[in-house]
């Protein structure tokens, strides 16, 4: 089956994303490596939804030119001459792309700075070595986004485990809440387990839980039930937060999540204070 024009593929392979790439790729000048948000979904890492339907491709610098080569400039790929270090390529399935570094770092150019710590927190939760992270942010001058990386940087965390859960924790610290504690167990006054919440402050006793779509499940929401009245009969308060709140309120996450501070922990919010 035709993927674009010249470029085809059998037909078991027209919704295989890496196969459809690899297949554009043949197109390009050599050395052509795929980039960007392209990228970045082959490496899984956490992305807003409605990504381009676009593959976005990096062609060296020192190759010739796109236009050059018969049959390389379609509408289907949107390709940049960049220059690339050893290190930021690698090969996923056979097809080269940027290193899930480079890949970060490039994509800060269009991603809010929320999307961008989700998207490193899965960078580094598959394995990203935050000092490889550091090394291509030392090598990016004159670049968009690389300002926006540089300040993401300090806030990723490899223990987050769902996109929504590093947008909660976003809206809490950028909010100037101090970084709470993630996806660590807390334990009842007499040492027995109680949960391992998605977020939680400890001088507080104050639990942030995430509650998505999956949570609807009648198995998982008396789950979920149990876990809350277990928070409280260990003095904990737990506060859910769903969709809405976390991708469409994040502001009113931090002023309440203070408000509790404040009650149950002041001496915390003095600390980040200073």
């Amino acid at each position: 089956m035709r993927v674009a024009r010249g470029v085809w593929r059998a037909p078991s392979q027209v919704d295989d994303y890496p196969a459809r790439c690899a297949a554009l790729l043949q197109a390009m000048p050599p050395d052509t490596v795929l980039g960007g948000i392209s990228a970045a979904q082959l490496h899984g890492l956490w992305l807003p939804d409605g990504q381009p339907a676009r593959v976005e491709m990096i062609v060296r610098r020192d190759r010739a030119t796109p236009r050059q080569i018969a049959g390389s400039r379609r509408p289907e790929v949107r390709a940049r001459r960049r220059s690339l270090h050893p290190d930021d390529v690698v090969r996923h399935e056979g097809v080269p792309l940027t290193s899930p570094a480079r890949t970060w770092c490039d994509i800060a150019e269009t991603l809010s700075v929320a999307d961008l710590v989700a998207a490193g927190d899965s960078a580094l939760r598959a394995g990203c070595d935050s000092d490889a992270l550091r090394a291509v942010l030392g090598r990016a001058f004159h670049r968009r986004g690389v300002i926006k990386a540089r300040a993401a940087l300090p806030l990723l965390d490899a223990r987050a485990r769902s996109r929504p859960e590093s947008h909660l924790r976003y809206a809490l610290v950028s909010g100037g809440l101090p970084t709470p504690e993630v996806n660590s167990p807390i334990f009842s006054e007499h040492g027995e387990w109680l949960a391992e919440p998605d977020l939680h402050y400890q001088p507080a006793r104050l639990a942030l839980e995430y509650n998505g779509a999956d949570h609807g499940d009648p198995r998982r929401m008396r789950h979920d039930i149990t876990r809350d009245l277990d928070y409280q009969w260990a003095g904990w308060r737990v506060i859910t937060f769903g969709p809405k709140q976390v991708f469409g309120r994040p502001d009113q996450i931090a002023s309440l999540v203070r408000a509790v501070l404040a009650e149950r922990a002041p001496s915390l919010l003095r600390r980040a204070a200073r």
